[in-house]
């Protein structure tokens, strides 16, 4: 394999979301049994916020209409 398709695969995705999603989410986990959960809802409450002077737009900006991301 070529190093830039093993640095692509290497490196994992990253998303945005919103507080309410993560709340929805995390409200639907606490319904769970806490040793299906716990470590997920651990994962979750360590997601640290968008700078605020990074609006989700400008992050979204990077991807094209197909979804693809723009190099």
């Amino acid at each position: 394999m070529s190093k830039e398709k093993l640095k692509k695969e290497a490196s994992p995705k990253t998303y945005l979301i919103t507080s309410e999603q993560l709340m929805d989410i995390m409200r639907y986990l606490m319904t769970r049994p806490y040793g299906e959960v716990v470590n997920i809802m651990n994962s979750l409450s360590k997601l640290s916020p968008l700078d605020p002077r990074i609006s989700a737009e400008f992050v979204k900006q990077g991807e094209s209409n197909d979804g693809k991301e723009r190099r």
